[in-house]
């Protein structure tokens, strides 16, 4: 697309230089229309789906939607879906994604949390965040499989 032309005049002469503006996002992102994904991310909700646990709709970026995803769910519900009594995941605010992979249909997810995090409270904690991944990383159609890690370590939830 042209944006628009300057006109230059040096020592007598005119010098018309047009200048291009390309855009690789392509012509949606040219009218304003970032294209977004619309996922599932699973936070506590009573009565839930999963042991108390239900889903929302977040619209993410489609480069990654996965670690987008799980960004959403460690970063909690927004203030609407509070007042929908929706709440986080116990620690999730804690943690971080050192490493999402998926190959062969197995999602690999690692968190890492700090050394000084005292750990889940409560007995169903790690087992609800832990399925609360699973159900965010499942909606994929590449992933049949999840696998969550805290620190490298898949048995952190007594499994």
């Amino acid at each position: 697309m042209v944006r628009f032309a300057k006109v230059f005049v040096s020592m007598g002469m005119l010098i018309c230089v047009t200048l291009l503006m390309i855009s690789s996002a392509g012509p949606a992102a040219a009218k304003g229309q970032a294209r977004r994904k619309l996922v599932k991310v699973y936070f506590y909700h009573e009565p839930g789906e999963y042991i108390d646990l239900s889903p929302v709709k977040r619209s993410v970026s489609p480069v990654s939607p996965a670690r987008a995803a799980i960004n959403a769910l460690l970063g909690g519900p927004t203030a609407e879906e509070r007042g929908r009594g929706f709440d986080g995941l116990a620690s999730a605010s804690d943690f971080s994604i050192g490493s999402l992979k998926i190959k062969d249909g197995t999602a690999r997810v690692n968190f890492v949390v700090s050394k000084t995090w005292a750990g889940f409270p409560g007995d169903t904690a790690p087992i609800r965040f832990k399925k609360a991944v699973e159900l965010t990383l499942q909606q994929f159609p590449n992933v049949r499989k999840v696998i969550v890690t805290l620190n490298g370590d898949p048995n952190f939830d007594g499994d």
